[in-house]
């Protein structure tokens, strides 16, 4: 109903600003702000999913009462019209384009007649624009239209010779004796131009049968009019009546029109025509058509064409377990050779990056991506991506990739374009017409998730789902492997007692943070008086003053132990301001805390030096000599004090 209305008001407007009451000529902001709108308003019709026809005519209306307020065909926003029509020629129906645009101009011209204001050269450009950009749109969207039957050509051959999804058993049991020779898919070139001979046919046609299209995969022709790209879109005919019965039709006179064979472009005439399906195991996979040009098929012709079109389903069912065969085998050679780089490489990066290129080597799909998961928190996290941002986090309640890491079991999604559903988060789109996925399943716990997308439907098999399992679990003895060998690298940059960085990579940390040329600033940090902590209270109460202070400072910067009880902090980009900030806000909590060791509560003060690079040093050496200095400085002035290595230079 409410539809209804807005058509019935949009045909009022139209005979309204036709007969020239729309008329103003509103001053210069009032056309920015109407430039705004249509903008705002364009821009969203650019990016709507789907534009339906009272979107276009919404557009429509906005620019002509644009146009008609400020001054028709003398108004500079006349010339957005330009911009308009060819927008909504793409964007909206070819039918809807010529009828929108067609009574656009007609309620400017009707209004410009009307108003006594018609410009000749802004309504005759106008005019000719509609129909220069409607003959170019329709021959784009007839391109659009062959190439979509191309892909669909394509994709249907691949899946009318892939892999085979059924039983050996069920076609033949001596299937053992297939002829393992990779160019097995010639016999069937060679049988169908058999075929061909045989009949002594005009033309013979091969066709795949997939959702409700009928698309030529072989054909023999001695017709220049014969389609070598066609796709048959089965709506009614005698091509549905066969696939419905799946039996053979012979037509002995055939009176009808060649072209509605579909395989034939321009007039010609056709005498006999013979048809059947191709069935394998039960299902219809395509047809078998033969015609004659001059002479007729026989009952006779008809029985031999039965036997012909049964052959050929045995010969695509050989094929299709020869080539799952073949398939199965390239995936558990690219799975071993991707195991034994495994036990070459310990860095996780690394061994993520060679399981994306080889999984998307042999699966043949467009992107491949692998994620960290962590159940504690309920996210995940994308390490490795062809498609999606490294680091991208995710919730693990959304999406196809968290329901495997909840249920922990594989996934085969073969037709995105139903339903719609998430991949990663809501909001995150993706042109992908089918998915695979599978867990990484460690010892105890979940690692992550590995999945596979690619811009086809049904690309995926359960081949591929095996084989993306047996891959997964190579996967996560390498990670596994790669995570104990991040650990012992890390644990040997560590210092034992207190967790911090050691000396060594303090060393190493602050030398690659100067050479990076960004201003740095050093923090150095001693105890006070922490020989008398050690006489009063013993060895084991000291360190465990120096276990405090380093869980204290653990997550400032890079925050290491110098050797004893020093300990220093890298802080990369920080100002000096910021840096005395940090120095303060430890020397706050320090004094608001304790170490209770023995009963005993022990609390302790310390003493810092700041330098910073570029401004107090140049050299990795000279940043911790002059904040070794200011460190020296605060000790030997009281303790417990901050001292900045600037200021010693001016005392200076």
């Amino acid at each position: 109903m409410g539809i209804r209305v807005f058509y019935i008001v949009a045909l009022c407007y139209a005979l309204i600003s036709g007969l020239g009451i729309i008329h103003n000529s509103l001053g210069t902001p009032y056309t920015y702000i109407l430039i705004s709108i249509v903008f705002l308003y364009g821009l969203y019709y650019i990016i709507k999913a789907r534009v339906e026809l009272y979107h276009t005519i919404i557009l429509g209306i906005l620019i002509n009462l644009s146009s008609q307020l400020t001054g028709g065909f003398n108004s500079p926003l006349f010339l957005a019209y330009f911009i308009v029509i060819p927008l909504i020629g793409f964007r909206s129906e070819l039918r809807d384009y010529w009828i929108i645009v067609s009574v656009l101009v007609g309620i400017e011209v009707l209004a410009g007649i009307f108003r006594h204001e018609i410009l000749f050269l802004p309504a005759t450009v106008l005019v000719l624009s509609i129909f220069v950009f409607g003959l170019f749109i329709e021959r784009i969207l007839a391109r659009v239209d062959q190439l979509k039957h191309s892909l669909t050509k394509y994709e249907t051959r691949d899946q009318f010779f892939g892999p085979a999804d059924f039983e050996a058993m069920r076609i033949i049991t001596s299937i053992k004796d297939i002829d393992r020779h990779k160019g097995i898919e010639r016999p069937l070139l060679y049988f169908v131009k058999f075929i061909h001979n045989m009949f002594d046919a005009y033309t013979t046609a091969v066709f795949s049968y997939n959702e409700g299209h009928l698309i030529l995969i072989q054909g023999f022709s001695r017709s220049e009019l014969f389609r070598p790209d066609t796709v048959i879109d089965l709506k009614s005919g005698i091509y549905r009546q066969v696939i419905a019965q799946e039996k053979s039709f012979l037509i002995k006179e055939f009176s009808q029109d060649p072209v509605e064979l579909g395989y034939y472009k321009g007039e010609l005439k056709i005498s006999s025509v013979m048809i059947a399906p191709i069935i394998l195991v039960n299902k219809v996979e395509g047809i078998l058509v033969v015609d004659k040009k001059e002479g007729q098929f026989t009952e006779d012709d008809k029985a031999r064409f039965d036997e012909a079109s049964n052959t050929f389903g045995y010969f695509l069912g050989m094929l299709r377990l020869y080539e799952k065969e073949r398939f199965q085998a390239r995936h558990l050679l690219s799975i071993a050779e991707l195991g034994e780089r495994f036990q070459k490489e310990l860095e996780l990066n690394e061994i993520l990056g060679d399981t994306i290129k080889t999984v998307k080597d042999f699966l043949k799909c467009d992107d491949v991506s692998i994620a960290v998961t962590d159940e504690l928190n309920n996210e995940g996290r994308v390490l490795a991506s062809t498609y999606f941002r490294k680091e991208t986090k995710f919730p693990l309640d959304e999406g196809l990739v968290g329901f495997i890491a909840r249920h922990r079991s594989p996934i085969l999604k073969e037709d995105l374009y139903e339903g719609n559903p998430i991949i990663l988060k809501k909001g995150m789109k993706t042109k992908s017409g089918s998915f695979v996925g599978s867990p990484v399943l460690g010892d105890e716990q979940l690692l992550g998730v590995i999945w596979c997308e690619d811009h086809k439907r049904k690309k995926f098999t359960e081949d591929d789902v095996k084989a993306l399992v047996i891959l997964s679990s190579q996967l996560s003895l390498a990670w596994e492997r790669a995570h104990y060998y991040e650990m012992e690298k890390e644990r040997a940059l560590r210092d034992g007692l207190t967790g911090l960085y050691n000396h060594r990579h303090f060393q190493e940390s602050l030398a690659q943070e100067i050479k990076k040329g960004r201003e740095v600033y050093l923090l150095f940090i001693d105890v006070d008086h922490f020989k008398l902590i050690n006489d009063t209270y013993g060895h084991r109460a000291g360190d465990e003053v120096l276990k405090f202070l380093g869980k204290l400072i653990s997550h400032t910067g890079i925050a290491c132990r110098y050797g004893g009880e020093e300990f220093t902090i890298i802080l990369p980009g920080y100002s000096l301001k910021k840096a005395m900030k940090t120095a303060v806000h430890i020397k706050d909590s320090l004094l608001k805390s304790m170490v209770k060791f023995n009963e005993k509560k022990i609390k302790f003060t310390v003493s810092m030096g700041i330098a910073g690079y570029p401004v107090d040093a140049t050299t990795r050496d000279e940043l911790i000599e002059r904040a070794d200095q200011a460190l020296y400085y605060a000790k030997e002035t009281g303790r417990d004090r901050i001292v900045v290595a600037r200021s010693l230079t001016t005392k200076k």
